[in-house]
């Protein structure tokens, strides 16, 4: 903010006994090289010393921060929603808290980034003694939850100020598994393998057991998050071999979710005759879901030559007609083969199958399988964020897609991530180049986590677009997307919370309302306080174990790491060298988060999450050490060859003017000016600049 010398107004600064000063203003009276007046601007924060950027109090950054660090519920860098012993469903997690005050609140909720407004699962008090919490949290059966992704937020509150938050990604199922055998109940002339085939296509099998005494299968929950206990049972080997006699088999499984299948029965009668019956054994389905588009096949090994034949389940083998016959064939000796099963035998939907085989004694062997026909395109079912939703974490990097049927795991998808600003008929959306280490995981067959590797603007409309063909069910069927191929979904980022110490702002002098200086003692201004309320401790640049050519210099008040060196130039060994590159706003976020795929996609130093710094970072940085600092801001041994001088440079920040979207904040490095400046443009006679920042304390 600036006005005229005129008319400004000194803030005096409040001071409370025996406390640290809540608040300060910093005023600079650098004049631009091209204004004969003088300008103020409030700039909060500051080294203590530019020419000795280590403080000596040892200050270090003292925010309240929390880190959610695991829980029963955490499998695979995912939360699990499950069934609870109060039939409830809900989550364990574990949060790790250091620097909090007495009375700040504690608020965990779904969908909600700071759970502001709506309903929470949990809101408590904390003490400044608390280090870490162990939360069982239920899910209310009323509560608004997507079945697949969902957005875990956990924030701290503070004097109805949000001081921290944070989120993870969570899955929700409330859906049985199902399970499929290889061979149905029946009476059999041979021995039979048994399989079971356990789906779920959002949370995923976990337990499988089963009996053959007659008793039922039974799991217990003894204790909420708890792995499930087996009472009655054992667990389901790879296959189950069924010998001469009668024998009923139960089955019981379960999802991660903890929702039970089961159990299942079936009851096998094995009559072997006095000569041995062909022995069959399935060995693979090829396309064994299949849209009709490519051939289906059967991989089968059998111990006797004979003739074989493809029919419905129903049939009995030794009442073989033409008019049942799918496929048929002669093997003339013991072998594995490869059998085609004609696409016109099947109906839309699961289609059962037997394949028998006739030895020369007219003994049978057979195995069941199942075909399943499906035509139709995949859909999404929900995403996370949610289409359309509003202040959503910016720090979270991750999208969700649920989709309404099993996929074809890929790890090959085509995105795009763009930015909408402006207002009115002057809207403009361009997009933002991700790096090239967008990762794809796919949770399990429905549900897929995309991690853009990118911390996108706050508050900013951000548009994803993604190759609809870039997904295809595991029948082959794709997405369908619009006319161009695509799907979109859009959201909106909110702000970065990062309330951190408050620095010394440095600023030597003090003046009346006519700007001349006067004597600093009594005045309340800035001059008048050395090292007050802290002292910022910067280091000069450092690396990383293993990355000697990525110099970075940390702030440990803030609790900032800043790229050393501004977008364009790199570490020569000794300072940074070459030519800072121009560049418009979203060439900027862009150019920051390309930092991420560095040394082959671990991150510049090793470290993820690099961005363009917002307003609130550079304030923790900027330094004003006397009346004619100039063209220096930042300290000089922090940032070697910083791109300070007479050409006025100026940095983008990613944070966006909210009355005019069409606009981002910007600092000068004279004075360290703060105005805003069209997204669109790089230069207005003096270039524009990206300078890059990690951590978010």
């Amino acid at each position: 903010m600036k006005q005229d010398m005129g008319n400004s107004i000194f803030n005096q600064l409040k001071t409370q006994s025996l406390a640290l000063l809540l608040c300060f203003f910093l005023f600079s009276c650098l004049k631009d090289v091209n204004e004969s007046s003088f300008k103020f601007f409030y700039l909060p924060t500051s080294l203590s010393n530019i020419a000795s950027p280590f403080g000596s109090n040892g200050n270090v950054g003292n925010s309240a921060n929390f880190s959610i660090s695991g829980g029963k519920s955490l499998y695979g860098g995912i939360y699990y929603a499950s069934a609870m012993t109060s039939g409830r469903t809900g989550l364990n997690l574990n949060l790790t808290f250091a620097n909090v005050v007495d009375g700040t609140e504690l608020r965990v909720c779904l969908n909600n980034p700071g759970c502001g407004t709506g309903s929470l699962l949990h809101s408590t008090v904390l003490a400044a003694s608390t280090a870490n919490l162990d939360l069982n949290l239920s899910i209310p059966g009323t509560y608004p939850v997507n079945v697949g992704g969902n957005s875990l937020n956990v924030s701290l509150v503070k004097d109805s100020q949000i001081i921290n938050q944070k989120s993870v990604s969570m899955i929700y199922d409330n859906s049985a598994p199902s399970l499929s055998l290889s061979v149905l109940g029946g009476t059999y002339t041979s021995t039979q393998s048994l399989s079971v085939t356990c789906t779920d296509s959002i949370s995923g099998c976990k337990d499988l057991i089963y009996t053959t005494d007659g008793t039922d299968p039974s799991l217990s929950l003894l204790q909420d998050f708890d792995p499930l206990q087996i009472v009655f049972g054992s667990v389901f080997p790879s296959s189950f071999g069924i010998g001469s006699g009668t024998i009923t088999i139960k089955i019981l499984a379960s999802d991660r979710a903890g929702n039970l299948v089961g159990p299942v029965s079936a009851t096998y009668t094995v009559n072997l005759p006095l000569t041995p019956a062909p022995t069959l054994t399935l060995n693979s389905i090829q396309n064994g879901t299949t849209n009709g588009s490519s051939a289906t096949s059967v991989n089968w090994t059998s111990d006797s030559a004979g003739d074989y034949f493809i029919v419905p389940t129903s049939t009995d083998c030794l009442s073989i007609t033409p008019g049942v016959t799918i496929a048929s064939g002669t093997l003339v000796a013991p072998d594995t083969q490869d059998t085609t099963v004609p696409t016109g035998a099947f109906s839309e939907g699961n289609n059962s199958f037997k394949l028998c085989l006739l030895d020369a004694s007219n003994q049978v062997g057979s195995f069941n399988f199942n075909i399943t026909l499906d035509t139709s395109a995949p859909t999404l079912a929900s995403t996370s964020p949610s289409n359309g939703a509003v202040d959503t974490d910016v720090f979270n990097r991750d999208l969700i897609l649920t989709f309404n049927e099993s996929m074809q795991p890929g790890n090959t998808i085509e995105i795009h991530a763009l930015v909408t600003f402006g207002s009115g008929g002057g809207l403009t959306t361009v997009e933002l180049t991700l790096p090239s280490s967008v990762g794809v995981q796919w949770i399990s067959g429905t549900v897929v986590k995309i991690d853009l590797d990118s911390i996108l603007p706050e508050f900013s409309l951000i548009k994803v677009k993604i190759l609809a063909a870039s997904f295809k069910d595991v029948a082959g069927n794709p997405l369908i997307g619009d006319g161009t191929g695509y799907f979109y979904f859009s959201y909106t980022t909110g702000g970065m919370v990062a309330l951190r110490n408050i620095i010394d702002s440095n600023q030597p002098g003090c003046f009346d309302t006519a700007g001349s200086g006067i004597a600093c003692g009594g005045t309340g201004q800035d001059g008048a306080f050395s090292a007050t309320p802290s002292l910022q401790s910067i280091s000069t640049p450092n690396f990383l174990g293993g990355f000697t050519n990525d110099p970075i210099s940390v702030d440990s008040t803030s609790g900032l790491t800043w790229r050393t060196c501004v977008q364009g130039m790199e570490w020569n060994g000794t300072t940074c060298a070459g030519t800072p590159t121009e560049v418009n706003w979203p060439n900027a976020l862009s150019s920051c988060s390309s930092l991420n795929e560095r040394n082959t996609k671990q991150g510049y130093a090793g470290l993820k999450g690099w961005r363009l710094a917002t307003m609130d970072d550079f304030h923790s940085l900027i330094t004003f050490p006397s009346g004619t600092s100039g063209y220096t801001f930042v300290a000089p041994a922090s940032f070697p060859n910083f791109p300070s001088n007479a050409s006025n440079q100026r940095f983008w920040s990613s944070t966006t003017n909210r009355s005019n979207t069409l606009y981002a904040f910007v600092l000068r490095n004279f004075g360290a000016r703060v105005f805003t400046y069209n997204k669109n443009n790089s230069n207005d006679g003096y270039s524009y600049y990206a300078f890059c920042v990690n951590g978010n304390p």
